[in-house]
């Protein structure tokens, strides 16, 4: 069986950094298994060094969204740049 994965979006931080972004209230086992497989690719791709810096980032409350990004730049030394919706 192949599952695929889209992201909700891919969010540019100003430092070059890409931020795959879920927005989940509520997370299932299949949901929990997509974001473990996320985070083990971000980080192959971040020891393999040559498509920037990865992150990874569940919202489990769209209210809180705009505070969270600011969270994520400031204490990863980045700005939001821009958000893509894959």
């Amino acid at each position: 069986i192949h599952h695929g994965y889209v992201p909700d979006y891919l969010v540019r931080l100003i430092n070059e950094m890409t931020l795959i972004l879920e927005i989940k209230g509520y997370a299932d086992d299949q949901d929990r298994a997509k974001h473990q497989a996320a985070k083990r690719w971000i980080a192959a791709v971040n020891h393999w060094g040559k498509l920037g810096r990865w992150e990874f980032h569940v919202c489990k409350d769209p209210q809180m969204l705009e505070r969270e990004l600011q969270f994520i730049a400031r204490n990863r030394t980045a700005k939001v740049n821009t958000v893509v919706q894959p």
